[in-house]
C-alpha cells in the first residue's frame, strides 16, 4: 500500500494473448487430498470459499472443512487424526498437519471442533478421507 501512497508503484497493461481463463469450478475440485502439504489445503479451502468448498468423508459420510490452519505437527499420516485436549489435527502430506477449527457433518450444521469431539468422538488413529 505503501509504494501506491507513494506513486512508487506503476501500472502495467495486461497483455492479453497471454491472457487465460481460469477454469469452471466443479465440486469434485473441493474434495481434498490429504497428500497436499497442509499450506496447499488451507490454501485450497481459502480460495474454494464459498463454493465448491473443501470436504472430506469421516466414517463414510461427507464433512466438510470449514476453518482451518497449518501447523507444525510432524509423525502424522496424511488424513490421520489426532486429538490434543481439546483440538483436532490431521496428517498431510510432506510431514505437514492441520489444525481444525470448524467442521460441518453431513447433515448438520457448521460446529466448533470442540463440538465435533464431544459428538462424534473420534479416536486417536481414525483417518479423514
Amino acid at each position: 500500500m505503501h509504494g501506491l501512497e507513494q506513486k512508487r508503484i506503476r501500472p502495467t497493461p495486461q497483455v492479453h494473448a497471454k491472457a487465460t481463463l481460469a477454469p469452471i469450478l466443479k465440486k469434485e475440485d473441493g474434495h481434498v487430498d490429504f497428500n497436499r502439504t497442509a499450506a496447499e489445503i488451507h490454501n485450497r479451502l481459502r480460495g474454494f470459499q464459498p463454493w465448491p468448498g473443501a470436504y472430506t468423508q469421516f466414517r463414510g459420510k461427507s464433512l466438510k472443512l470449514v476453518s482451518v490452519r497449518p501447523v507444525p505437527l510432524p509423525n502424522l499420516d496424511p488424513g490421520e487424526l489426532r486429538i490434543s485436549g481439546e483440538k483436532l489435527f490431521s496428517g498431510c502430506g510432506d510431514g505437514t498437519a492441520l489444525e481444525l477449527l470448524q467442521l460441518q457433518p453431513e447433515g448438520k450444521k457448521v460446529m466448533t471442533v470442540r463440538e465435533f469431539i464431544n459428538g462424534y468422538r473420534p479416536a486417536a488413529g481414525e483417518r479423514l478421507g
